[in-house]
């Protein structure tokens, strides 16, 4: 997970680098209301000095991004592995005279790999593929709605700690809602993220809905491990 010093702005406004200027106005408000000085998240989850930070790099971002000379030249010093990649398009294929034939053998699926005695099994290939089932519109992402997401996938605890290298306790602390044993929320937003990445959720959303729901609950959030 990155460090708020190395997050670029778009990173911390959680936007595109194309994003146009009223997005990048909307997305700075969106920030500010949830990480700025004197909001909820960043009295009950932040450290002061990530509280500072992160309020003053918000700042620094908006006024960055809405300067178009000085965006370009933010843009030009970022490494190429922040530029987001471009779909590659294919030429289309030559039309073909279509001939009969006798249709191909309907093909046959592999067999399952059998686990070994202890070991996980692996996840099956439709649930990979199929979407996991979301929350209601407006509703929350709680660690039991993420619970269900990774059962959905056919993931187990270990399978998605070892795809994401995030440790088991995080995970199930995530789940399980102990806020009070949770990282800070600048790495705790990183964790949320890559375990959505796993499970084809919207990680921005997933970091933003769970991160508010903690700010917002009685029990004290921890701030350092």
């Amino acid at each position: 997970m990155k460090r708020l010093v190395d997050q670029t702005y778009y990173e911390l406004l959680e936007i595109n680098r194309s994003a146009s200027p009223a997005e990048v106005e909307r997305a700075y408000e969106r920030a500010k209301a949830l990480y700025g000085a004197g909001s909820l998240v960043a009295y009950t989850l932040l450290a002061p000095d990530d509280a500072e930070i992160l309020s003053r790099r918000i700042e620094e971002a908006r006024t960055i991004l809405l300067e178009p000379e000085a965006r370009a030249s933010y843009d030009s010093r970022l490494p190429p592995e922040a530029a987001e990649p471009r779909p590659v398009r294919s030429a289309p294929p030559p039309a073909e005279t279509p001939v009969e034939s006798a249709p191909p053998p309907a093909p046959v699926a592999p067999a399952a790999p059998v686990p070994a005695q202890g070991e996980a099994a692996p996840a099956s290939a439709a649930a990979e593929a199929a979407p996991p089932q979301g929350p209601p519109d407006g509703a929350p992402w709680t660690g039991e709605l993420l619970r269900r997401a990774r059962e959905g996938r056919g993931f187990t605890v270990t399978q998605i700690a070892d795809r994401t290298k995030i440790t088991r306790h995080h995970i199930d602390n995530i789940e399980m809602e102990r806020y009070d044993k949770l990282p800070a929320p600048v790495y705790l937003r990183g964790i949320l993220m890559s375990m959505a990445r796993e499970l084809r959720l919207d990680g921005q959303k997933v970091a933003r809905s769970y991160l508010e729901r903690a700010a917002g609950s009685q029990k004290p959030p921890g701030k350092h491990r």
